[in-house]
C-alpha cells in the first residue's frame, strides 16, 4: 500500500461535545490523500465509540487503554505515521476546508521550510468567530521569546521529527512550543497568512484550566533553548512541582506570566482576576505600555477589551 502525502494526529480526551465537528473538518479536506490517525487517551465518554463509528478507510484509531497525557499520546501517533507530512488536529477545533491544499503547495515549493502553521479564527464553545489570531509568517529571532504557531494548525516534516525525537516527554503542556524551538535551531519555519484553522477557546480548554501550568512549562522551553536545562530548576520540578519553578523566573519572565494569565481570564471575563494579573505585571515593568493598555480597558470591561484587540490584529493583518 502507497503511503499517503500526509498522516494527520489527533489526541482525545473526554472531547465528544467537539469530535464530530473535528473529525468532519478532516475529512471534508479539498486534499485527500492523507490518513488520519485518531488516539483515544483513556477517555470515559463517548469519544472512542465516536471515533469508530466512521468507516473511512483512511481512519486508524489507536487506544491507549488509560490515560497517559496529551504528549504521548502525540508520540505514539507519531510512531505509526507513514505520511510524508505531520500534520495535527485538535479535538476541539475546526480546520477549514482548503487548508490541507494550501499547505501542501507550500511545502513542496519551499523544501527548506520545516514547520508550517496558519493564522487562525478564534470561536467559542459555540462556533461563533470571536477574533483572529494573525500569526507572524516569518517568526524567525522572536520564536525564542513568544510561541508564534497554534498547535492544531501546524504541518511538519516527519523525517525531520524523526530525526529530531518527537515531543519531549518531560512537557505536560507547552510540549508543541519546545519542540518548535528544537525545529528552529537548524530549520526554516513559517506560517501562512491565510486564516485556514478555528481554535475553540471555552472553560474546559487546557488554554483555560492550566494556563498557569503551560506558561510555566513555555517558560521552562524558552530556557532550554537558550542552554543546557538548569539541574536546579529541574530538581525543584521533581522534587516540589512544576509551580515552583516560579521562584527561578526572572522579573521580565515573571511580568510575561502575569500577563498571559491575565488575558486568559479576560478571555473568560472574570475581569478581577484579569485585573489582579495585569497590575502584577505592572508592578513588575511599569513601562510596558501594552500592559499598561490593557490594564486601563479591563476596567471598561470585556467588550472593549475584545475590541480593542479585534482592532490590534486588523491593523496587523493589513500591515503583514
Amino acid at each position: 500500500m502507497a503511503s499517503p502525502k500526509i498522516s494527520v494526529i489527533m489526541s482525545v480526551y473526554n472531547g465528544e461535545k467537539y469530535l464530530r465537528e473535528a473529525i468532519e473538518s478532516i475529512l471534508s479536506q479539498t486534499f485527500t490523500d492523507f490518513e488520519f490517525i485518531m488516539v483515544n487517551d483513556g477517555s470515559t465518554d463517548s469519544s472512542l465509540t465516536i471515533m469508530q463509528d466512521y468507516s473511512d478507510r483512511r481512519i486508524r484509531v489507536i487506544d491507549n487503554g488509560k490515560n497517559v497525557g496529551l504528549t504521548i499520546s502525540l508520540n505514539r501517533a507519531i510512531k505509526q505515521a507513514r505520511g510524508e507530512y505531520i500534520a495535527r488536529q485538535d479535538a476541539d477545533d475546526v480546520s477549514l476546508p482548503t487548508r490541507f491544499e494550501e499547505q501542501v503547495r507550500y511545502l513542496e515549493e519551499h523544501p527548506e521550510v520545516a514547520l508550517l502553521g496558519t493564522s487562525v479564527y478564534r470561536i467559542d464553545e459555540h462556533g461563533k468567530v470571536v477574533g483572529k489570531m494573525i500569526l507572524s509568517v516569518n517568526p524567525g529571532k522572536s520564536l525564542f521569546k513568544r510561541n508564534q504557531f497554534s498547535h492544531g494548525s501546524i504541518m511538519l516534516r516527519k523525517a525531520v521529527v524523526d530525526r529530531l525525537g518527537g515531543y519531549n516527554e518531560l512537557f505536560k503542556y507547552a510540549q508543541d512550543y519546545e519542540l518548535w524551538l528544537r525545529i528552529a535551531r537548524h530549520y526554516q519555519v513559517r506560517n501562512l497568512k491565510q486564516l485556514l484553522y478555528k481554535l475553540r477557546f471555552h472553560r474546559e480548554s487546557i488554554g483555560a484550566t492550566k494556563r498557569d501550568e503551560s506558561l510555566l512549562f513555555h517558560l521552562l522551553a524558552t530556557r532550554m533553548a537558550a542552554s543546557e536545562p538548569d539541574e536546579s530548576i529541574l530538581g525543584a520540578i521533581r522534587d516540589k512541582g512544576l509551580s515552583s519553578m516560579y521562584s527561578y523566573l526572572s522579573k521580565s519572565e515573571r511580568a510575561f506570566f502575569h500577563k498571559e494569565m491575565a488575558g486568559m481570564y479576560m478571555s473568560l471575563d472574570d475581569l478581577a482576576a484579569a485585573r489582579k494579573q495585569y497590575r502584577q505585571a505592572f508592578k513588575l515593568n511599569p513601562f510596558d505600555v501594552y500592559n499598561d493598555a490593557n490594564l486601563i480597558i479591563s476596567h471598561l470591561g470585556k467588550s472593549a477589551w475584545s475590541v480593542a484587540h479585534r482592532l490590534y490584529e486588523f491593523v496587523k493583518y493589513e500591515l503583514s
